[in-house]
């Protein structure tokens, strides 16, 4: 009996045991469990509420502007050169919410855009275009974007056109035209016109050393059809001194007009030599005397009054350098420079080549020549 009873107790004590290490067992992983799981994520914030004007536009329905515009473009006629052009274009809103201009944006540095920023609904108001015309003649046309809130119309183009007259119109071109040889006396001649009552020329300027300028009043056979009821002639000269080159400069014109007194006009063209040559130097660089090298010279006759054009002779100043006159007619001559081996010394040289011509202004031309002979 007793033994029956221990034993029963020892099977109670092991059973208790057990159940309390699996406790234990249970209880640690647990705990690790707990150690590990990542913290809970907070609960998420109320979302801010949206502002209430965006949401109003959001909506479908909302309250929006409504560009309608009386003209997108205009023509304002003829102008006189030098006065502004302006124009106020006229802009209605009728949507049910302000109208907003968000720039004026002109396709031109002539050109300034002012504008009024707010339009509220159902009223009126004006995109100003304002064209500097000193610059211009003949037709123009102008062009600014306008930007704004209206998402049926976010952007358009304004257009303002004109004819801009100048006080005084120069013809039959704008500027004047040199165009000749060296040693020749160059003209050039404009008809400035006017209906103004006060426009009579009284002094040409023109501040250039070659240059010189006249007036007086245009004959009946000079005066153009169209260009004004007074009409007078400015007659440009270049001397004969006259360097070669592009001549430049300006001619000034006293007008007599007050709203216009001064006239400048341009000065343009070119003055040539009557003969040319290329190149403008001969080069040989670094060389070898006995690899046969040779230079071409194009003699060019630009003197068309000249038909017996011809090149003379061609003189190399270096020894060993020979030059030869190869073809010849009246228009151009060629000169083949080449090398002696035999006579040339080494080191570097530095010379010229001489070309002489029957040509009245260009008798004689000189060309740089230059080398080392190894």
């Amino acid at each position: 009996m007793k033994d029956g009873l221990t034993r029963k107790w020892n099977d109670s004590k092991e059973f208790g045991v057990v159940t309390g290490a699996l406790a234990l067992l249970s209880a640690l992983v647990s705990s690790v469990a707990l150690a590990q799981a990542p913290a809970a994520a907070p609960a998420p914030a109320a979302l801010a509420a949206p502002d209430a004007k965006a949401a109003a536009v959001a909506k479908p329905g909302a309250a929006q502007p409504k560009v309608v515009t009386v003209e997108e473009a205009k023509n304002v006629g003829t102008v006189a050169k030098g006065e502004a052009i302006e124009y106020a274009f006229r802009i209605k809103n009728e949507g049910k919410a302000d109208l907003l201009i968000n720039d004026v944006k002109p396709s031109c540095g002539c050109t300034i855009g002012k504008f009024d920023k707010v339009i509220k609904p159902g009223e009126e108001g004006k995109i100003t275009l304002t064209i500097d015309t000193k610059a211009f003649s003949g037709p123009i046309s102008k062009t600014a974007v306008v930007l704004t809130n209206d998402p049926a119309k976010a952007q358009y183009s304004l257009t303002l056109s004109a004819y801009v007259k100048p006080f005084v119109e120069v013809a039959p071109w704008g500027f004047f035209r040199i165009q000749g040889l060296v040693g020749e006396e160059l003209t050039s001649e404009l008809i400035l016109g006017s209906d103004e009552a006060d426009f009579k020329p009284s002094k040409v300027e023109v501040p250039h050393p070659y240059l010189s300028a006249a007036l007086a009043p245009a004959s009946e056979k000079e005066r153009l059809e169209g260009k004004g009821k007074t009409q007078w002639k400015v007659t440009l000269k270049a001397d004969k001194n006259s360097p070669a080159g592009i001549p430049s400069g300006e001619v000034k014109v006293t007008t007599g007009i007050a709203k216009q007194p001064e006239l400048v006009i341009k000065v343009s063209g070119v003055i040539n030599d009557s003969v040319g040559v290329l190149p403008s130097q001969v080069t040989f660089g670094t060389f070898d005397p006995k690899g046969g090298l040779t230079r071409e010279i194009d003699v060019v006759n630009r003197n068309s009054k000249n038909a017996a054009f011809k090149v003379t002779a061609a003189e190399s100043g270096v020894p060993g350098v020979v030059t030869e006159v190869k073809s010849s007619d009246s228009t151009k001559v060629k000169v083949v420079v080449s090398i002696d081996p035999k006579v040339i010394k080494k080191g570097p040289f530095d010379g010229w080549i001489t070309i002489r011509t029957n040509d009245a202004i260009k008798g004689e031309i000189k060309i740089p020549l230059r080398g080392v002979s190894l």
